[in-house]
């Protein structure tokens, strides 16, 4: 079994102690006269889930590369996927503990008690899921070693509806499973896990290959390349649904923390469609005749392995928090909501269209000129639309909670995409700087203008998030001008 396959998601795990540190989901509530499950029962449980869960997108990963996307198949990648079936079963295991020590708040030792887990998993709805679950699993893990020896179509088909229903199957843990209004919601999460999964997974077994072999690029890339595309468009339709029906209103996005974490994957999930477009245009066009493709598809890649183990780690601590309904003053924007739409956003919107084929209006280029000579004009424009949008909040009291919040957001986004035009000029330090300086100030003075409160640790991570923001746009225009300033082969010759 090859261990060094998406390697780079497991920096997620460091990211799930940071969301669920900031959102304090790690201190153990307890009440007078009811039992409270164990510290490490709380400390423990998201880090086996985000386990199971990269198992779970490496088994299908690896089962589908191997089984279909290679010509002629692979054994080699099958047997990765009967390994990372073998660590996912147990790690589904060591997560029922871990659940049970949760909901009937007694200790490790405790559930360990084979009459507690067995009645737990016959008698209790959440035990029933993890049955299903161990069951899907199994019966996966005796195709994948059928694979082994009889790589036969309907064995792979098989085996590969399998691992997907195991993938969709933690779907039905959140709401209750088939009843009622939450048909829909289950459903369609489920399909977003499995299109999740299988896009995870598939695109870290392929980086593995190609570590390997190289000469198998140009038959595995562009199948696929087409696989994500799908995968994409599934996941976005059914990521659109989930947050309909979970949010009813614009100002839930905004101003609740669940409502800001899907505002917040909706755009990793536009940076990855972004670097997936990079790919797709650039790199696989020229794989048969240029070597350097191969490169650029794999350091691409890593960057999609860090975006995609925060999505993941997003993903677990939403469903750990559950479903919030907006405070009183509902039109509140939340510190994360701030970062996104005034930062996350516009970044995507700037890098987006420095691609574009059509030339500028004279009337544009003149107003970019403008913006890039004078920085401090967008700068103090966007730190204005963060203190009014978080704080003061003056379209809402005139336009009404929805309006006037989509209002705000557009505002806050306008003016942080002039920002990033303003800081692509020749005094981008100065920019940078001053909405580095100024940015944490505005949050602060929000915070003071709010009916609202926010936790400082979420405070600290908006921070230091918008501060980590800030440094990459200093390292990479101080890279980017150092490469303009190296001299040429002929320039060097002259020296």
């Amino acid at each position: 079994m090859n261990w060094r396959i998406g390697t780079r998601l497991w920096s997620g795990l460091l990211v799930l102690v940071v969301l669920f540190l900031a959102t304090g989901l790690l201190v153990v509530q307890q009440y007078p006269g009811l039992p409270t499950p164990p510290a490490m029962t709380t400390w423990s449980l998201p880090a086996f889930r985000y386990t199971r869960d990269l198992a779970s997108m490496f088994t299908l990963g690896a089962l589908v590369v191997g089984a279909f996307l290679i010509p002629g198949s692979s054994r080699r990648v099958l047997n990765w996927a009967w390994g990372w079936a073998t660590i996912w079963f147990l790690t589904l295991a060591a997560l029922l503990i871990f659940t049970i020590s949760d909901v009937e708040a007694i200790s490790i030792f405790d559930a360990l008690n084979p009459n507690t887990w067995w009645q737990f998993l016959a008698s209790s709805y959440v035990g029933r899921v993890f049955a299903f679950q161990f069951l899907a699993v199994g019966i996966a893990w005796v195709f994948l070693a059928l694979l082994q020896r009889m790589p036969a179509f309907v064995t792979k088909v098989a085996g590969t509806c399998c691992v997907v229903i195991a993938c969709g199957a933690p779907a039905f843990l959140g709401h209750g499973g088939f009843t009622g209004e939450h048909v829909s919601m289950t459903i369609s999460l489920a399909i977003h896990i499995a299109a999740v999964s299988l896009w995870v997974g598939g695109l870290a077994v392929v980086v593995a290959l190609l570590l390997m072999d190289a000469t198998i690029a140009p038959a595995l890339l562009p199948r696929f390349s087409l696989m994500a595309l799908w995968c994409v468009i599934v996941l976005a339709e059914t990521g659109l649904l989930n947050a309909s029906l979970r949010e009813s209103s614009i100002t839930a996005f905004v101003s609740t923390l669940y409502g800001s974490f899907i505002l917040l994957k909706a755009t990793l999930l536009g940076w990855l469609i972004y670097f997936g477009w990079i790919q797709r245009t650039k790199a696989l066009p020229t794989l048969k005749t240029s070597g350097q493709s191969r490169a650029l598809v794999i350091r691409f890649a890593g960057t999609e392995f860090l975006l995609m183990a925060t999505a993941i780690a997003i993903s677990i601590t939403m469903s750990r928090l559950g479903f919030e309904t907006p405070a009183t003053n509902f039109s509140t924007f939340t510190p994360l909501a701030i970062l996104t739409l005034a930062l996350l956003i516009p970044a995507l919107i700037d890098t987006a269209l420095k691609h574009r084929t059509q030339p500028a209006t004279p009337r544009t280029a003149r107003l970019a000129n403008l913006l890039r000579n004078y920085p401090e004009i967008p700068s103090m424009l966007m730190l204005v639309m963060v203190v009014e949008t978080a704080g003061l909040e003056i379209p809402v009291s005139l336009f009404g909670a929805n309006a006037g919040t989509l209002i705000s957001s557009l505002l806050l986004l306008v003016a942080g995409w002039l920002w990033f035009i303003s800081i692509n000029g020749p005094r981008r330090l100065t920019g940078i700087i001053l909405v580095m300086i100024g940015f944490p100030i505005a949050l602060i003075l929000s915070e003071a203008l709010s009916d609202a409160s926010t936790s400082w640790q979420l405070m600290v991570l908006t921070v230091i998030a918008a501060e980590c923001v800030f440094g990459a746009l200093i390292f990479t225009g101080s890279k980017a001008t150092a490469a303009k300033n190296e001299p040429t082969p002929l320039e060097s010759s002259h020296v």
